[in-house]
């Protein structure tokens, strides 16, 4: 009998890199098992996840989303992760299941989700491979991929405060990462509110995204550089807080984060992305053995600026009730 099979494509559920995402991809066939995986590995973490799915038939697809049993292996999975060298491998780390509660609400099952996590240091000079095998059904998958190794941030420099001319562009250069391919720079502008009344101290942040960079290789050579404009960055925190907030704010520190991810991960955005073509058949891109899915790297770097006294003189005269930190 042929029937509908609807995939879940949740990608990066935990990781702070990547933003998540859901994309249902809805297959005419002959039903047969098939797992879906996806993870993100960073020897910058101890504990690490991977979100495992399988697919699921019905004629009502949107109902059935919302059914844990139809997507979930449960506890039916064997999963590791083995680091590898010269064809040996040198480590183990084995996954067990968690439930992630409290999961926003939408199309597939919440407030409660499954995942695998698994604890262990990562050494970026392995290959990493997973092994998934179904307990019951015999049914295997696997997956591979390399670190993206440590880089710097380039400019600004680590010493002195950002100066933030009007009028001017600040450089954000970095050196390329061995293994990386993407780049997502981001200008995180970290402030606090003080509500009136009160003398507690709420810690906040705006996030201005800069322009993705990809590199040309992946060996780590040479640089990348992107530029924001000064006076753009002062309109953004303008047009992104309130000027009748009750109360006071003051300017922390910036930070200048590079999120890197590897070479599938790049791949599977460009290819599996939203298209402006009006030939909407693409193929799908997967790096999952005898499954669907994904599995990359990704590695963050920040550098932490304080602000001088002009600049922070400038955001004051925003009129978004800041003033001066005594602290900064």
């Amino acid at each position: 009998m042929i029937r509908k099979i609807t995939i879940p494509f949740i990608l990066t559920f935990v990781f702070s890199l990547f933003y998540s995402c859901e994309t249902e991809v809805n297959l005419t066939t002959d039903w047969k098992e098939i797992t879906i995986v996806y993870g993100l590995l960073s020897q910058m973490d101890t504990t690490h996840y991977l979100r495992i799915n399988k697919a699921f038939l019905g004629d009502d697809a949107l109902r059935l989303a919302k059914i844990e049993d139809s997507s979930s292996y449960k506890n039916d999975l064997y999963v590791k992760l083995e680091g590898w060298e010269n064809d040996k491998a040198l480590h183990t780390i084995v996954f067990d299941t968690i439930t992630i509660a409290n999961k926003d609400s939408g199309m597939w099952y919440n407030p409660y989700m499954l995942a695998f996590k698994g604890d262990g240091i990562l050494d970026p000079d392995l290959e990493y491979r997973l092994f998934i095998t179904n307990t019951k059904t015999g049914h295997e998958v696997k997956g591979k991929t390399r670190l993206i190794k440590p880089f710097i941030v380039k400019k600004p420099p680590a010493g002195g405060k950002l100066t933030l001319f009007r009028g001017f562009n600040t450089p954000f250069a970095w050196a390329n990462g061995v293994n990386a391919r993407r780049y997502e720079p981001i200008i995180r502008f970290n402030y606090f509110e003080i509500p009136s009344g009160t003398k507690d101290t709420i810690s906040k942040h705006l996030d201005y995204v800069l322009t993705t960079i990809t590199s040309e290789n992946l060996e780590g050579n040479g640089d990348a550089e992107v530029s924001f404009s000064n006076d753009a960055f002062y309109d953004f925190i303008k047009n992104n807080l309130s000027d009748n907030y009750q109360g006071k704010r003051l300017c922390g520190t910036v930070d200048l984060i590079i999120s890197a991810g590897g070479n599938e991960y790049e791949t599977y955005l460009r290819i599996n992305g939203p298209s402006s073509s009006i030939v909407q058949d693409k193929p799908e891109y997967t790096n999952i053995e005898n499954g669907l899915g994904l599995l990359s790297s990704r590695y963050k770097v920040i550098r932490e600026k304080h602000l001088d006294a002009r600049a922070e003189d400038e955001i004051i005269a925003l009129d978004r009730k800041f003033v001066k930190n005594p602290n900064l």
